[in-house]
């Protein structure tokens, strides 16, 4: 197998693209699709040519490689044009070897971007729509791996100045609004974490599903948002250091205690749903080892608490 070309990091624009995967992507189309992107086609200036022989699968053509020091990263940050999906765009690299852990794929736009339960995801010029590469082996935190996803990320938002908390078991909310979602996938042995955060653009009311537990918002009505290439890179530094360090803590009770620490509702009363079921009433208390959530119903015992590993749950 050839060499990975993205294996040294920086940030990379698809300048070709490819016709069964994204439309061509180049610094002036990056500055003309929005002023977040502007920012960084600014600060990412100048780009170096680079050319992939077929030997690259579906990476072949030609890229542009940041020179400026905002592309300066150490894990390749890939933007593409608009496409389909940013994780169907990272499926095609991660198959090809061309995706190690904490890679990504960042979308301009997607025509067909999913949420939970392929629900579909708005997804115009203006917001971050990302896939990234998540560890395969991360061993006892694989089954965790959504709510570790999650409470990294926010730990990163909540680090720029943003309240930012998780949802169980996917949603980021800021000031209890939902400014993004995740979605994990698995195929093949790879596993990418599609991601999606409103920067400066929420969907209407009117486009939510009738049972929405949250009202949705952009992140830039609670604060300065930097462009969407700098706050990514930004995001995945941090939640690369924040997965490391819950490594070192799984199996304890002190991953738990951090994943709580960023957790939306904790102590709160909350509707629960499984499945198609009516629901019932219950106290969020915490999460078990595993990312299930902890939850304790008005005439129970604290030693008789149930656990949540699927279903959905809103503020009463």
């Amino acid at each position: 197998m050839s060499q990975n070309p993205f294996a040294g990091g920086g940030v990379w624009l698809w300048r070709d693209g490819a016709a069964d995967l994204a439309a061509p992507l180049s610094p002036g189309i990056l500055a003309g699709s929005h002023p977040l992107w502007a920012a960084d086609a600014a600060r990412l200036a100048p780009w170096r040519e680079v050319v992939l022989g077929p030997e690259h699968g579906p990476a072949a053509g030609g890229w542009l490689v940041a020179e400026g020091a905002a592309g300066q990263v150490a894990d390749a940050v890939l933007c593409v044009g608009r496409c389909a999906s940013s994780l169907d765009v990272a499926r095609a690299f991660a198959a090809a070897g061309l995706l190690p852990p904490f890679s990504s794929v960042l979308a301009l736009s997607q025509t067909s971007g999913r949420g939970q339960m392929r629900r579909d995801w708005v997804s115009p010029p203006g917001n971050l729509y990302a896939a990234l590469s998540w560890p395969a082996d991360a061993g006892a935190l694989g089954s965790a791996a959504p709510v570790v996803v999650g409470a990294c990320l926010a730990d990163g938002l909540y680090a720029k100045g943003f309240a930012a908390r998780v949802k169980w078991p996917n949603d980021l909310l800021v000031d209890g609004a939902k400014v993004g979602g995740i979605l994990l996938e698995e195929r093949g042995g790879a596993v990418v974490a599609g991601i999606g955060i409103n920067l400066s653009i929420a969907p209407d009311a009117a486009l939510l599903r009738r049972e929405h537990a949250v009202p949705a918002a952009a992140l830039d009505a609670f604060g300065e948002v930097p462009g969407a290439v700098t706050l990514w890179a930004e995001l995945v530094k941090s939640g690369q250091t924040c997965y490391l360090q819950c490594v070192a803590v799984s199996g304890a009770r002190e991953l738990s205690r951090f994943l709580e620490g960023r957790l939306a509702w904790m102590g709160r009363e909350v509707h629960v749903r499984e499945n198609d079921a009516d629901g019932f009433r219950a106290r969020i208390v915490g999460l078990t080892e595993d990312g299930g959530l902890r939850l304790r119903r008005g005439d129970q015992c604290p030693g008789q608490d149930l656990t949540l590993h699927s279903g959905s749950i809103s503020l009463l």
